[in-house]
């Protein structure tokens, strides 16, 4: 059997995937960062920048949680693209998606071409775009290629690793699935990428989707054996281990205990920091964000396996046809043994559902003869209209955000997308632009299912986009940055009181786009310093500052956008002194100042 019966639709792949980059890329930078997971990141890119330091830069004081390879991608661009910012922090995420994009074509294609049947052929294009498509039309893959986590190079590493085994040579694979060196070589090379991406997981999960695949294929002598081959892409992982080496050297025990044990192993035996959750977390997680993928590939699954009893595979060609569910089994299995469990763990597993996916649609395309083409093409038909209407009623709506008079409610700036507005205008002419190119074009057969795809990714990408707006306007973590920054003259020192393990203030501190000092706050203060300007939160001021003596001033009382409108009192944050000269005229406004002097 062949295997490159079928060319691999390189042009279309590339067409799609270039499309699919420049969409994402408009509404990249449109939010603010609004999570602590995102500020963590983007504040050791900023402290590699600002104090030069690549091996282990310390955010605050404060060793990294996750090995380097993202932060270094995010420095390099930044320093391109002329600083720290919102869209070059996520700009690494948005390329290594699209890795994977690539990387999950290329497996689709592999697979589909080995699962042929002998009754009739699997169309291997249509296999690796339907992957494609179906992978950036999935919720929790949409998310995070646009945040900025280290969870997608990580995946970008995964399934790097996957494809260079199917892509060894055909004839090595119809005798005795072996593999090149060349591919073996570059196997390893993506593992250790994982391991500078996400520590020892990098290696772990690759071998073990492998070896779950391999052992259902070839049983485990001949896994253990390819694994324990001689390789020459063992020397990459010299990078990971100088890495880790010179870090440990750096962090001492902090670093021993913070990436080595608390990262790799507390969190999958328990403790006290770690987001323990029950066994069946995954399987709602998994559903909920692949919907309605995961749906789909349970039920036709189920046909699946009553259909392969009537027809005949060669070179085990049944078993292929369901690897990526066997893999997917694996992987969900190994996650669920862990005790901190998180919905982003799933991201590497999310292409083995898109491709099990669509090995199964377009099985059930080719056994159903004309009846089901005609079905889907009058459904695109339809579907097209729909999603057509759709977009046109997204941008009369936000066109109506804009130039609507809302009688000054408060929520008004949020309504209208006044951030960063050209941005936003930018991605509205973007969304037009590609909306009247799939309506004017001659309808091709496969322009009628390409059709349907933008426009399903441009109403993901702009409801996502601009939900995310909303969302970190809400929190108004940005605006809250400005004002201690500007209630601190650019002069004081300005030290953070908080919980060791407090994460609250991450984004904060990232918007103050200077070092601070960060103390505990279970010993709390000694003595007040005049030359600095502190924050904590409301409960421990109450509790904490009546004690100290002097002459103790709040400047400030802060609060999420949300909370500070209702009045609700919430997750308030107070902005004091002892420095009774810490406002000057003129740098803050009245209201500021008043509330400034008020002594306690």
């Amino acid at each position: 059997m062949q295997l490159g019966s079928y060319p691999f639709p390189r042009g279309t792949l590339c067409g799609a995937v270039l499309l699919y980059s420049i969409l994402q890329i408009t509404f990249l930078g449109l939010a603010a960062i609004g999570g602590s997971t995102e500020a963590r990141e983007a504040q050791v890119v900023e402290t590699i920048l600002r104090e030069g330091e690549w091996i282990l830069p310390l955010r605050n004081g404060i060793i990294p949680s996750k090995p380097p390879l993202f932060h270094w991608v995010a420095a390099l661009l930044s320093i391109l693209l002329g600083g720290v910012s919102e869209f070059s922090v996520r700009l690494p995420s948005h390329l290594f998606a699209v890795g994977v994009l690539v990387c999950c074509a290329l497996s689709a294609y592999r697979l589909a071409c080995l699962s042929r049947t002998a009754e009739s052929e699997v169309h291997c294009k249509r296999v690796a775009l339907l992957a494609a498509a179906i992978l950036s039309l999935t919720y929790g893959f949409h998310q995070l290629a646009n945040q900025a986590m280290v969870d997608m190079s990580f995946s970008f590493c995964v399934w790097g690793a996957i494809a260079s085994l199917l892509w060894s040579n055909s004839r090595d694979w119809a005798a005795g699935y072996g593999i090149t060196w060349q591919n073996r070589a570059l196997f390893w090379v993506f593992c250790a990428g994982g391991v500078l991406a996400r520590g020892p997981l990098g290696i772990a999960l690759p071998i073990l989707l492998v070896g779950a695949v391999g052992l259902r294929l070839t049983g485990w002598r001949v896994v253990i054996r390819e694994l324990l081959r001689p390789s020459l892409g063992w020397l990459a992982f010299l990078a990971p281990i100088a890495w880790y080496s010179a870090a440990c050297m750096r962090g001492g025990e902090g670093f021993i205990e913070r990436q080595l044990l608390f990262e790799n192993v507390q969190r999958f035996i328990g403790g006290t920091r770690v987001n323990t959750k029950g066994w069946f977390f995954y399987i709602p997680s998994l559903l909920r964000t692949t919907f309605p993928w995961g749906a789909l590939m349970v039920l036709g699954l189920f046909a699946v396996k009553r259909r392969l009893k009537t027809v005949s595979y060669p070179y085990e060609a049944a078993r292929f046809a369901t690897a990526p569910f066997v893999a997917l089994l694996a992987g969900v299995i190994f996650f669920s043994l862990s005790s901190g469990k998180r919905h982003s763990y799933m991201l590497p597993l999310l292409p083995l559902v898109a491709i099990q996916v669509a090995l199964i649609f377009s099985q059930s395309m080719e056994r159903s003869g004309a009846r089901l083409p005609q079905l889907i093409w009058s459904g695109a038909r339809q579907a097209e209209r729909g999603l057509i209407v759709t977009v046109f009623l997204l941008l009369i709506a936000t066109c109506g955000a804009w130039y609507c008079d809302w009688s000054s409610h408060p929520l008004e700036d949020l309504l209208k997308f006044e951030v960063k507005s050209s941005v936003t205008r930018l991605a509205v002419v973007m969304t037009l632009a590609a909306t009247s190119a799939v309506v004017l074009r001659n309808k091709a057969p496969q322009m009628r299912y390409a059709s349907v795809w933008i426009l399903m990714t441009v109403i993901l990408t702009t409801t996502i986009s601009f939900g995310s707006v909303v969302k970190s306007k809400l929190k108004g973590f940005e605006s809250m940055g400005e004002k201690i920054r500007l209630l601190a003259n650019e002069q004081q020192t300005i030290s953070f009181i908080k919980d060791q393990y407090d994460e609250y203030f991450d984004p904060i501190l990232f918007y103050l786009h200077k070092p601070v000092t960060i103390l505990s706050a279970a010993t709390g203060l000694a003595a007040c310093d005049p030359s600095v300007v502190y924050v904590a939160r409301r409960e421990w001021f109450s509790e904490f500052v009546p004690h100290l003596p002097g002459a103790i001033r709040e400047l400030a009382s802060l609060q999420e956008t949300m909370h500070a409108l209702n009045r609700d009192g919430v997750m308030e944050v107070v902005v004091f002194t002892c420095n009774a000269a810490a406002i000057q005229n003129g740098v803050i406004g009245a209201e500021w100042q008043e509330a400034s002097l008020r002594p306690i």
